[in-house]
């Protein structure tokens, strides 16, 4: 546990680097910061800190910066706190409310909205029906080479795909097909379909060439991504490193990639993702703060911000905060109507 004297230098210093992305020194803390105390009090105190695992030593000086450890603790201080203190007023928010009956401009005006105030990345996805089960599947040969493929969920939404296939299989073929559908995919959620679909196209493609087209079909774009303020990523000096940009630019354009970390969290509250605790490595000096929307009408929206671990975190979290309570109030209105 961390006295309120620890407390006080250690926030000081993340404070610090966030807005300089400089390492700072002791002498430093105890000028800027009106600490009580001398610059040596101040040097023992960072060093129990870096012993601790709240600071690490920068390579090109003397000073310190804040290590993943530290932002977490300083995380979940913003989020225990109140928010209340902190200006709602975020510029264009109620531009929102003019697309209450459109949920993908509501989410692109959010995007839009926390890119500028964050100068940060954002992503948004919208996804139909990645939290439901298949409940039934069919495939119907409706005249010569055309078919209809029907999925039923559980939540009651159904999808009917007409497609046109290289070759007419015999009735024995399409039952043989659906009997292998069926066991492996029905009760299995949207979200897992990917793997199990590729297993089925891997052990019976031999016996079933159809298999494939219609696993394609199923697994076919279930969400819809978009980006704003991918510039933005050189407005932080830590992708001057061009390999990182570009690993970084790489992933954002990777839509598998993006829709997996949108499925590595659910819930409607703040979710943040520091550093190292990404499960990817070029993400290991990134951060990512999501929420997540339920439309009421079998679809969810997620909105992330990505971007370094230096990211103004007081900032980013009361701006979702803020979009977070106006979205929430427009859906209640959609609701009501």
């Amino acid at each position: 546990m961390l006295d309120d004297r620890k407390l006080k230098i250690l926030y000081a210093i993340i404070d610090s680097y966030i807005s300089t992305s400089e390492p700072i020194g002791s002498r430093t803390i105890s000028k800027q910061y009106d600490m009580g105390v001398s610059s040596a009090t101040v040097r023992n105190e960072m060093s129990d800190l870096e012993e601790l695992g709240f600071l690490n030593k920068a390579y090109s000086s003397s000073g310190r910066i804040p290590s993943d450890k530290a932002y977490r603790h300083y995380v979940n201080y913003l989020l225990s706190s109140h928010f209340d203190e902190i200006s709602k007023n975020i510029y264009g928010i109620d531009v929102l409310s003019k697309h209450i009956n459109e949920k993908n401009k509501i989410f692109k005006e959010s995007a839009k909205i926390i890119s500028d105030v964050t100068e940060c990345i954002t992503a948004t996805m919208i996804t139909d029906y990645m939290d439901c089960s298949v409940k039934s599947i069919d495939v119907i040969n409706i005249s010569g080479n055309s078919y209809v493929l029907v999925l039923v969920f559980d939540t009651g939404k159904v999808i009917n795909t007409v497609f046109d296939s290289k070759t007419k299989f015999s009735t024995e073929v399409l039952q043989e097909l659906l009997f292998y559908l069926k066991k492996y995919l029905i009760n299995v959620k949207v979200s897992d379909l990917n793997e199990r679909l590729e297993y089925l196209k891997l052990t019976f493609v031999s016996k079933i060439p159809f298999i494939t087209e219609i696993s394609d079909l199923i697994g076919k774009e279930k969400s819809s991504i978009e980006l704003e303020g991918i510039s933005n990523i050189f407005n932080f000096p830590e992708y001057q490193d061009l390999k990182k940009a570009k690993e970084l630019i790489h992933f954002l354009e990777d839509k598998n990639e993006l829709e997996d970390l949108f499925l590595s969290y659910s819930g409607d509250k703040i979710y943040v993702s520091i550093g190292s605790e990404n499960n990817k490595d070029f993400l290991n000096e990134n951060t990512i703060v999501a929420t997540s929307y339920d439309f009421g009408d079998g679809s969810k929206g997620k909105i992330a911000v990505i971007g370094p671990t230096r990211m103004d975190y007081e900032k980013i979290l009361s701006t979702m905060l803020s979009l977070n309570d106006r979205i929430r109030d427009i859906l209640k209105w959609r609701e009501a109507e």
